[in-house]
């Protein structure tokens, strides 16, 4: 008997076979919702922002596949640990196709934490995991991707990048447990520390916020923007007889003062090695940022920015 004839016979006289259960699908949504406390200026432009954030979050992705885990503008923001490539990549998807059914923006007060002073917004935590209030102060002071890089901004030197709604969404989104299954968590605070996550503790700068905003602004600036370097480097070291044009060349020119977190700091390319923390507290900093972002985990404690 031939082989193939073997194969129906057998399933025929089968009667053992396991049923199969069909399951519903649970209900899906690409999109996040805008709250119906939203009026209609605030729900424009926060659909104008959304649409910013799915941007510039793409060409982010796209960029980490094309370019791969030995392009330097990876490596300058997420070092050159085996897993970030696959890491990032996933974060990235996650965070454009992942399931949006519930997450919410609202536009409302619920908390009371929007009389904060400097606050422009709070992920709601426990109040309402898949929620996050947008206060008025948003609408008054944040840009839209065609401002980047205009009067002046420096990716490294301003004191927050989530002047646009873009950056500062793909932040406030990263805190919704259901958009990156809770993966993407604050160990850096600012440029400094992202790179010093970068060059010593890659394993968690593929999961860093900060690390992944700085990317998807850096890369956005050069990429899109068309801002070259005076938008994404150190302008105290840079060459103005040279010309940078893209966002591999721009690296180069990214290094920042030595990080006041070490000493005996020598450089190397593009970073730093240091032999030995500072003596001084590690909290301790030498500028004051003024009108502090803040929300609040759903532990309870705060993070500003």
């Amino acid at each position: 008997m031939l082989f193939s004839q073997l194969i129906p016979t057998a399933l025929i006289g089968s009667t053992s076979a396991a049923p199969v259960n069909v399951r519903a699908f649970q209900a899906y949504s690409a999109e996040v919702t805008i709250h119906e406390s939203c009026n209609a200026t605030q729900r424009h432009m926060l659909s104008q922002a959304l649409t910013d954030t799915w941007s510039v979050a793409s060409v982010a992705r796209e960029y980490v596949i094309t370019n791969g885990p030995s392009d330097p503008v990876f490596e300058h923001y997420f070092g050159n640990a085996t897993e970030a490539y696959a890491t990032v990549v996933g974060i990235w998807d996650s965070f454009l196709n992942g399931n949006k059914q519930g997450v919410l923006l609202r536009c409302d007060n619920p908390d009371d934490n929007c009389q904060n002073e400097g606050w422009a917004g709070h992920w709601r935590g426990e109040n309402g995991s898949t929620e996050t209030v947008i206060c008025d102060l948003s609408y008054r002071t944040r840009l839209f991707n065609p401002a980047f890089c205009m009067n002046g901004f420096n990716l490294i030197t301003a004191e927050k990048i989530s002047i646009y709604w873009s950056i500062d969404l793909i932040h406030r989104l990263f805190h919704v447990p259901s958009v990156t299954n809770g993966l993407v968590e604050h160990y850096a605070s600012d440029y400094t520390s992202v790179r010093e996550l970068a060059q010593h503790n890659s394993s968690f700068a593929a999961v860093d916020s900060d690390a992944l905003q700085y990317f998807a602004a850096h890369v956005w600036a050069i990429e899109v923007a068309g801002g070259g370097s005076a938008c994404v480097s150190d302008q105290s070291t840079h060459d103005d007889n040279s010309d940078h044009n893209d966002a591999t060349t721009s690296v180069t020119a990214s290094v920042p003062p030595p990080p006041v977190e070490s000493t005996g700091c020598v450089l190397h390319d593009d970073h730093y090695h240091c032999s030995s923390p500072a003596t001084t507290a590690v909290g301790a900093t030498s500028t004051t940022r003024a009108a502090k972002e803040c929300h609040t985990h759903s532990d309870g404690t705060q993070h500003c920015v």
